[in-house]
């Protein structure tokens, strides 16, 4: 790319911002968590199988998810309202009780308030969480959080020669944005070169989880527990050792893939993140699981 090029592309796009707010945490509250990292990690995976076993127990005996988008039609129904939606389904009513709201954001945030809490770390995660809320529950925010706690923050593509190219795919699926999906992938890449920034957030590592193509570096399959986004904090998928589970906020509640799970490999066919093409974003992982 040429200087003229460069320049331009910096014009098109407006300086970067901060987050709403900050997080801080004391030197105490952060030695802490990276003792109790050793419990947070097992037990946010193990809300992550919980909710993906539900799901599949529950869709395979009545044909709906125990989840609902929770940008869904379903979510923005009363409860009569949903009552008459399971009952249109042949789902007995009185399970309405028992469905629960999901996300993308909302099931990593989820998961690991339940491991903060089974470390005993729940002041610490409501700063994290609080900066979440302040920000909209963009997933770039929880991952700033999480690095002010130890986390590392590494950009992830599968081909940075195909920036340009994604570009123009997306949009020409969507000329305004206005689904917000764009990754500004070329230009992410430039701001990460230039300032070791991706939007807001400093980048740790810029260079072991790019250029994989479809064989994903098996340092990373290594990796217990990890909070990844995707184009700029659109989506957000938890999951450990390669595996990708993620909620979608916006599927009808008989999607048998309202929760799913699948093998990061964001180029492979049937690889994660699911939904939309993603084509690069960032990792958190744990204190001590970098590499």
């Amino acid at each position: 790319m040429t200087k003229l090029m460069l320049l331009l592309v910096l014009i098109s796009f407006p300086a970067l911002a901060q987050f709403a707010g900050t997080v801080e945490f004391t030197p105490d509250e952060i030695s802490q968590h990276h003792v109790d990292v050793e419990t947070i990690v097992p037990a946010a995976v193990a809300c992550l199988k919980r909710d993906l076993k539900t799901h599949k127990d529950f869709h395979k005996r009545y044909g709906i998810s125990a989840f609902y988008g929770d940008q869904s039609a379903f979510a923005r129904m009363t409860l009569d309202q949903r009552k008459a939606e399971l009952k249109r389904l042949r789902v007995p009513t009185r399970l309405v009780t028992q469905l629960q709201p999901t996300s993308c954001v909302g099931l990593a945030r989820k998961c690991l308030a339940e491991g903060f809490a089974k470390a005993g770390d729940t002041q610490i995660w409501k700063k994290v969480d609080a900066f979440l809320l302040a920000n909209d529950l963009d997933g770039t925010a929880l991952q700033e959080a999480l690095r002010k706690l130890g986390w590392k923050t590494l950009y992830w593509n599968p081909d940075l020669s195909q920036n340009s190219v994604w570009d123009e795919e997306e949009k020409i699926k969507d000329p305004t944005n206005i689904k917000r999906f764009w990754g500004y992938h070329a230009y992410r890449l430039i701001t990460i070169q230039r300032k070791g920034m991706y939007y807001f957030n400093k980048v740790d590592d810029a260079t072991s989880m790019v250029n994989f193509n479809r064989t994903v570096p098996l340092d990373f399959k290594a990796v217990p527990l990890f909070i990844g986004t995707a184009h700029t904090g659109f989506h957000v998928f938890p999951g450990y050792n390669g595996t990708v589970i993620e909620g979608h906020s916006v599927r009808h509640i008989t999607s048998a893939t309202m929760i799913e799970t699948s093998e990061f490999n964001p180029l492979k066919p049937g690889g994660g993140p699911q939904g939309l093409p993603y084509r690069s974003g960032l990792f958190s992982v744990p204190p001590g699981y970098s590499y």
